[in-house]
């Protein structure tokens, strides 16, 4: 079934059936050059995004900005279901003007345009980050949308006001669904009112089945449907020479230690190539390093190691905050494709680590993440026999 999208009066209506039918197909044939065929989730929503894309294409053609623009797609669902994939394949085939921002990439942008100077007018820093993020484009595409803290709630709903008054449809993914945003009882009353207003201009649309595809891709699937080169790193334990030398690794000599400062915090890293960067779970972690300066990192190093990365079953709730910036980090690398090897005494098995008080709200999507990488066991190294130096 193609979904027909409801685009006021009868003109065009061929045009726009004939777009997203194309649109679906396209869906389809990415799907199939990847070696697998969209499960009935998968196909649900990519006949939702076609629908969207043809209403969004002759809205574009017809050069008619009407007041009320399509409704947002929310695509949400547990880890691994593809709904990034769904997005992506849309985003590429969609032609028309369109911006996509990850999670993290967003807030980086609002705390980088808080410290600019005023542009014009008595509009705040913020909202005018807000507005340049809006500005010049038909579709806002925003990947890994979640909310745990009250003041990324607050950022949130300033952008799904200024989205509504610019005319800006977004298309959306979480692996949460609307009411389980800002889960925090001490704040979640608070947010109500935004995700009343996500419900009211978003069409939501679950992305479930049973299988993370992440971990267990289908039978025949392409390696490129994951991010190659982060899943070509390794979790190393217990991180002797011998299982680093494998690898192409080798830890560097204590007089090689220097400082970097990615943004405004320092940071204490243990070598100086150009290319790869070795700090310690404690310097990355455990100081006031943000989602910022991992961003910043992640575009300057192509090949992150991290070592003395502590057993992930630590329950002490002293601990949480230094796991939700590694949560921060994994989810930077795993976005910007970098490469990760993770050294420590062990286990390091963040599937078993549920328990734990410290680990991060986010731990079933770090732990999917994570599960592309290889691994090297008290000397037994999966996968290819070296990932990188």
């Amino acid at each position: 079934m193609v979904v027909t999208p409801a685009f006021p009066g009868r003109s065009g209506a061929q045009d726009v059936r004939r777009t997203s039918a194309g649109l679906l197909a396209g869906i389809e044939h990415d799907a199939g050059s990847s070696g697998f065929v969209l499960g009935p989730g998968q196909r649900e929503a990519a006949e939702r995004l076609a629908g969207f894309g043809a209403e969004v294409t002759h809205r574009r053609r017809a050069r008619r900005l009407s007041p009320r623009p399509p409704r947002s797609i929310y695509l949400h669902g547990p880890v691994g279901r593809g709904k990034t994939w769904l997005m992506d394949s849309f985003h590429d085939r969609l032609h028309v003007r369109t911006r996509r921002v990850h999670f993290h990439d967003f807030f980086r942008s609002l705390h980088r345009g808080a410290h600019a100077p005023l542009a014009h007018g008595n509009a705040s820093a913020i909202q005018q980050s807000v507005d340049a993020l809006l500005a010049d484009v038909d579709v806002l595409f925003f990947d890994e949308f979640h909310v745990h803290d009250v003041g990324d709630g607050m950022f949130i709903a300033r952008l799904l006001q200024s989205a509504a008054r610019h005319g800006v449809p977004l298309v959306v993914t979480s692996n949460y669904a609307p009411d389980e945003l800002l889960p925090n009882p001490l704040w979640h009353d608070h947010f109500l009112p935004t995700i009343q207003a996500i419900k009211s201009m978003m069409d939501i649309v679950e992305v479930g089945g049973p299988t993370d595809f992440r971990r267990f891709p289908p039978a025949g699937s392409k390696p490129g449907a994951v991010p190659g080169t982060f899943s070509s790193g390794r979790i190393i334990t217990p991180g002797t020479a011998s299982q680093l030398g494998k690898l192409g690794l080798f830890r560097p000599p204590a007089g090689t230690a220097r400082i970097i400062t990615p943004t405004t915090q320092p940071i204490v890293v243990k070598n100086s190539d150009p290319d790869v960067l070795w700090v310690s779970f404690a310097a990355l972690c455990e100081g006031l390093t943000s989602t910022a300066d991992y961003l910043a990192l992640a575009s300057g190093f192509e090949t992150w190691v991290v070592d003395d990365v502590p057993s992930p079953g630590n329950s002490d709730p002293s601990a949480a905050a230094a796991w939700q910036r590694f949560s921060n980090a994994v989810d930077v690398l795993h976005d910007q494709d970098r490469r990760l090897f993770l050294i420590g005494e062990g286990p390091l098995d963040w599937d078993e680590a549920g328990a734990a008080r410290a680990q991060p709200a986010d731990l079933a999507r770090i732990a999917s993440r994570l599960s592309l990488l290889g691994r090297s066991e008290g000397g037994a190294v999966s996968g290819n026999d070296a990932a990188g130096s």
